[in-house]
C-alpha cells in the first residue's frame, strides 16, 4: 500500500490527509524515466563493444585473411627480387666477361629504385599503412630490376649473335682431310727457283682432285690466275678480318664465283699442280685484311679443329721441313 501523509489543520484542529500534486509527480517520472534512457544508451554502447554482427564478424574475418595474403605476397615479392639480384650478378661476372660487355653500374641498377611516398594511404591504421608501403616499394624495385635485366638480355643476345658470326668467320679448321704438313710457315728454300725466299703459307701433298674446304665462313673475293701460285681462290672473312688463300688448284668447286657465300667445311675447290709447283700439293695461307695483306702462321688457326697431339704433330713438321714445294 502507498503511504500517506498527514498535515495538522490549526482552524479545525484536525490531521488533514495530503493530495498528491499532479505537476510533481510529472517530473518524478520524467526523471525517472530520463535516467533510464542514459542507462540503456550507455548499456547499448558497452555491449556494442563485446557483441558484433554475423557481417561484422565476417568482414574481420576477410580483413585478416587479407593482410595474411598481403604479407606473404611481400615476402615473396622480397624473395623474386632478391633472385634477379643473383641473375643481374651472374650478368656481371659471367656473361659481360665473356662477351666483353661494359657491366651494368652499381648505380644505374639501384636507381629509381626506392620509390614515393604513398599520401594515399594515411587514412590506414599505422600496421596497414606499412605494409602497404612496404609492399609497394618492393614492386617498384622488380619492375626496375626486371627492367634493367630484360634490356641486358637483349643486349647480350646482340652481343653473342654477332660475336657468333665472328667465330664462324673464323678460319680454323684444316681445308682437308688427313692433312699432312710438309713445308711449314717462314724462309724456306724453293726447290725450283733455288734461293731462300719467304714462304707465306703452309703444304700440304695431296693428289690431284682432292676436295678442299672453306676453313670459315665467308665470301669468295678472287678466283684466278696468280703468277707462281696458279689457279688460285681467295677466300674473305670480314668479320675476323683475315683472307684464306688456296694455291696450285686444279680447279674450283661447281656453284662457286667471285661474290658466292661459303661455309666453313663447303668444298670450294680441288687441289692440283698449277704454276710454280714440283708436285701435287696445297699451299694454304692465311692473311690479315689489311691494306699490306700481311701473312700470318696458318698453323695457328688449327688449333680448334685438331687434337692437341695432331697439333704438335703439325707444328714439328713446320719447324723441321725447310724445302717447300713452291
Amino acid at each position: 500500500m502507498p503511504n500517506s501523509f498527514y498535515y495538522y489543520d490549526h482552524e479545525s484542529c484536525s490531521f488533514v490527509e495530503v493530495e498528491p500534486s499532479r505537476k510533481g509527480l510529472w517530473l518524478k517520472l520524467g526523471a525517472i524515466a530520463s535516467l533510464a534512457l542514459v542507462l540503456a544508451a550507455v548499456g547499448v554502447g558497452v555491449m556494442a563493444q563485446f557483441v558484433t554482427s554475423p557481417v561484422e564478424v565476417a568482414q574481420r574475418e576477410e580483413i585478416r585473411a587479407l593482410q595474411g595474403e598481403l604479407e606473404e605476397t611481400s615476402t615473396r615479392l622480397v624473395a623474386f627480387s632478391d633472385q634477379l639480384e643473383e641473375l643481374s650478378e651472374t650478368d656481371r661476372e659471367l656473361y659481360r666477361t665473356v662477351l666483353n660487355a661494359e657491366p651494368i653500374s652499381e648505380d644505374e641498377f639501384k636507381m629509381g629504385v626506392g620509390g614515393s611516398e604513398r599520401e594515399d594511404l594515411v587514412h590506414y591504421s599505422t600496421p596497414t599503412a606499412q605494409l602497404l608501403k612496404t609492399t609497394s616499394a618492393t614492386i617498384g624495385r622488380l619492375e626496375r630490376q626486371m627492367e634493367l635485366q630484360n634490356r641486358s638480355y637483349d643486349e647480350l643476345k646482340e652481343l653473342a649473335t654477332s660475336r657468333d658470326a665472328v667465330l664462324r668467320q673464323q678460319p680454323a679448321i684444316l681445308p682437308l682431310k688427313n692433312a699432312r704438313l710438309t713445308s711449314g710457315f717462314g724462309m724456306r728454300y724453293h726447290p725450283i727457283l733455288h734461293t731462300t725466299r719467304m714462304h707465306a703459307g703452309v703444304d700440304f701433298p695431296t693428289p690431284v682432285g682432292t676436295d678442299l674446304y672453306a676453313a670459315g665462313d665467308g665470301v669468295v673475293s678472287f678466283i684466278g690466275a696468280k703468277g707462281g701460285y696458279g689457279t688460285v681462290i681467295e677466300i674473305d672473312h670480314p668479320l675476323a678480318g683475315k683472307l684464306t688463300r688456296y694455291a696450285h688448284l686444279s680447279r674450283v668447286a661447281p656453284g662457286i664465283q667471285v661474290g658466292s657465300s661459303v661455309r666453313r667445311g663447303q668444298t670450294v675447290a680441288y687441289s692440283g699442280n698449277t704454276g710454280l709447283s714440283t708436285a701435287p700439293h696445297l699451299h694454304y695461307e692465311v692473311r690479315l685484311l689489311n691494306e699490306e695483306r700481311t701473312p700470318i702462321n696458318p698453323v695457328t688457326t688449327f688449333v680448334p679443329g685438331v687434337s692437341p697431339r695432331e697439333y704438335q704433330e703439325l707444328l714439328e713438321a713446320a719447324r723441321t721441313q725447310t724445302v717447300s714445294f713452291d
